[in-house]
């Protein structure tokens, strides 16, 4: 497996418009479409009006970079959605609404809006990124003759959906936005609540926002795997992103976020398996593996302290 993506951090001032659709309140944010998807790039295909689908970025970063990311490495059929809401509420375009984007496998032709939500610890970042999410999705629902109902039914059942709804339903194997979002204080009722009414505050009411981050704290080795060999450190990536997995230390896994250049992962052990060195930690529960290293030629993809 070669590392993928190259993150580029693309510049420049953002063009802001106000969303007022027909029928629809003024909303409170604006659509930057600074990375914007350019006529040769995106789907072609017009969706459905089934789904507004919901997603969580996985991985702890600007949403600008996420963003940049799906426009500058874009290539047909690789991943990218419709929205990315993050940085303290704002919304960057990437694909066009009302066309397919490719997020969710097989619920893609049925989705016109699929929005990606920036991972911070920050509690006022996700307040007002949580605000955001929730307006958004509802404004695009309503757009649509899409109902507000949260992952209600079954695949013939339209509504707004969570990542984790499409894989018990159609195709995949993503669990987004649940964890995150319970991490940050956020049930999944509160979350259907909220788009179902448009409430939009994560203090109070039946949740409240943690007081402290939930990152992966120093490692303990009492979760180390078997075969692998107690080590606490930090790795430190080069120039390229690498996606972890989960559960498993293959390439075949559940795919998990990816670690940004120059991004830092706490890790407790380490291991050969297969044609990679993986480095290990636990994050909710979970365990999750990074491959740092590909044999037999090539040397580590950063460095460690």
């Amino acid at each position: 497996m070669k590392k993928s993506m190259k993150l580029v951090v693309a510049f420049g001032a953002a063009i802001l418009f106000a969303v007022n659709f027909t029928g629809v309140a003024q909303a409170s944010y604006s659509i930057d479409y600074t990375y914007a998807f350019n006529a040769n790039q995106g789907s072609s295909q017009r969706a459905s009006h089934s789904f507004v689908i919901l997603h969580e970025a996985g991985l702890e970063a600007p949403g600008r970079n996420i963003a940049a990311n799906m426009k500058n490495n874009y290539t047909p059929y690789t991943a990218y959605s419709t929205f990315v809401v993050g940085d303290g509420g704002h919304v960057y375009q990437v694909g066009a609404p009302g066309y397919v984007a490719y997020a969710a496998g097989d619920a893609n032709g049925y989705s016109p809006v699929q929005i990606e939500l920036q991972r911070t610890y920050d509690k006022a970042t996700f307040a007002k990124n949580y605000a955001t999410y929730i307006e958004l999705a509802r404004d695009y629902a309503k757009k649509y003759g899409i109902p507000t109902t949260l992952d209600a039914g079954g695949a013939g059942t339209p509504g707004i959906k969570s990542h984790l709804w499409i894989t018990q339903n159609i195709w995949g194997d993503h669990v987004d936005p649940y964890g995150y979002l319970a991490s940050m204080g956020v049930s999944k009722a509160k979350l259907a609540n909220d788009l179902a009414n448009g409430t939009t505050s994560v203090g109070g009411g039946n949740t409240t926002a943690p007081t402290t981050p939930t990152k992966p704290t120093a490692p303990s080795n009492t979760n180390v795997p078997a075969g692998f060999t107690p080590e606490n450190g930090t790795f430190v990536n080069g120039d390229t992103e690498i996606m972890n997995r989960v559960g498993t230390p293959s390439t075949s896994a559940q795919q998990g976020g990816y670690l940004p250049p120059n991004g830092e992962w706490v890790y407790d052990s380490w291991a050969k398996v297969g044609n990679y060195t993986w480095i290990h930690h636990v994050y909710n529960g979970q365990h999750i593996y990074l491959p740092v290293r590909e044999w037999p030629s090539g040397s580590a993809w950063g460095t460690f302290k």
